[in-house]
Parts: structure tokens; sequence; C-alpha cells
């Protein structure tokens, strides 16, 4: 665990999860009431209302055969495997958001593999739920385009939709390199899952500013206001990775990391 922190322990609000490592935690049993059978999980963050983000392990046959809601806001996104939600089938890069209180006629993994599992609350399935069935509009990689950032020629994110708290987007670069760039942050919680390709970014989770070099499996939440991919930040390859804000995904570029606390307000 990075820094020794172990982030099922932590409030991810008022702590800055940097460079957690999902193979660096213990891997928990988890069930939901209503559904029958176990997760293997990783808890990669949470807060003390109990809303929390896992790494699962998807096993086939995994799910409810029968309609049902869930008591909870839940959303997913496919890392590997596939799964069938209502009418839909979800594949790796794909994600969705099940409403708390509305009907869903099916859940079920149809092919191994792993998912990020983000949930408003502890949660159970009700499977004698007769209330208003949920609208499920899937946010699907392969059918977003590519959109640039210009203040990081390199870096560019792929919309996925707008989840119950807010904003999800995959990110990517190719051969991006921020040698002399600005640190940037946002006025919101930000939390990002590396996919694929590896990493190097500057982070201020202490001082002093730490580089970290991240690789699949890595996670990352920064509570709102944390400065982050300053100066030096790199990508050789490539990389992919799973963003989901809390609000939108508008971003601040302080003018110097030297000139700014991180906080809004001018150093002194």
């Amino acid at each position: 665990m990075a820094g020794g922190v172990d982030p099922a322990l932590a409030d991810r609000t008022a702590t800055h999860l940097a460079g957690i490592e999902d193979a660096s935690l213990p891997v928990r049993s988890i069930t939901i009431p209503g559904i029958d059978g176990s997760l293997e999980a990783r808890i990669l963050s949470t807060d003390q209302r109990g809303s929390s983000t896992r790494l699962v392990r998807l096993l086939p046959g995994w799910g409810p055969e029968t309609r049902g809601a869930f008591s909870a806001e839940v959303e997913l996104f496919v890392i590997q495997g596939s799964i069938e939600v209502g009418a839909h089938a979800l594949g790796a890069g794909d994600y969705v958001h099940i409403p708390k209180g509305r009907t869903v006629p099916r859940l079920h993994v149809t092919a191994g593999g792993s998912a990020l599992l983000m949930t408003s609350a502890p949660v159970g399935f009700d499977r004698s739920f007769q209330g208003p069935p949920a609208d499920l509009v899937p946010g699907r990689a392969a059918d977003r385009d590519w959109v640039p950032v210009p203040e990081m020629p390199g870096r560019h994110i792929k919309p996925l939709g707008r989840g119950p708290v807010g904003d999800v987007w995959l990110a990517g670069a190719r051969e991006w390199d921020h040698r002399d760039g600005a640190w940037h942050r946002h006025p919101h919680h930000e939390e990002c899952f590396i996919v694929g390709g590896e990493v190097v970014l500057r982070e201020r989770h202490s001082e002093p500013d730490e580089m970290l070099t991240a690789g699949p499996g890595t996670y990352f939440f920064r509570p709102a206001g944390t400065l982050h991919c300053g100066p030096g930040s790199r990508c050789d390859d490539t990389l992919l990775a799973f963003h989901r804000a809390f609000g939108n995904t508008s971003t601040e570029w302080p003018h110097s990391p030297t000139t700014d606390t991180g906080t809004g307000e001018p150093a002194v």
C-alpha cells in the first residue's frame, strides 16, 4: 500500500490516495444481500458515509436471474470479461449506472474478468421490489471519439457519460511529455484507475512533491483542489485510464505551482 495507507480505513474525501497498487491490497470476499454467491474484491477507496469503489473479480454465472432493484446507486466499469445488465451486454471499456430503487430484469456475468464496482452506500438487492424500471444508458468506449486536451498535447479524453455523482470518462496518452507544463486541479473529487500502459505522474500529496510511476492496477483518489500532473509528468508509450469525477470535468490551471497552495488561495 502506497505510503502505508490502507484505503479501506481512510476517508477518501480527506485523504489523497496516490499510487495505490491493487496487488498490495487484501482480497476480501463480499456478498450483496439478495444476490447468491460472493465476489472477491479489493477496496480501493471509501468514505464515512459508506460509499466505496472496489475492484471486483467477475465470476461467470454470478448475478441474479430475476428482476429486482438495488438499495443504493451502483456503477460498473468493465475492465475484462462481460456482463449482461438488463438488455445490454457490456464488455471491456463499457460503463453503466444502475439507479437505486429502479428494477433491472437481469444482471449476469457471462465471461469472467474484472470490473470497478462503485456504490453510494452499503448495498442490497431486493427481488420483491415492484417499482419502475431502470433507464439504462451504457457508455461504450468503442462508440466514443477521443477529444484532445489542448493544455496537454498528447493527452486525450473519451467521455462515457454522467453517473449519479458526476462525469465519467476514459483518459489516454501517447508519447506525452509534460516537461514544463502546468499543474492542474479540479473543484471536485476525482478518482482514476490505470487500465493499461505506464505513466509517470508528479503528485502534490506530500512535501516535497513526489514522482510516481503508475502501471495497470494503480489507483488514485484526489480530494477536491489537489494539484496533480505537475511538470515532469510523462508517458513514453501509451496509456489508458478510467476517471470518475464528483462533479463535471472542469479543470483549473494555476499559473505556477510555486505561487499556489493547492487550496484555491495564493501562496503566502
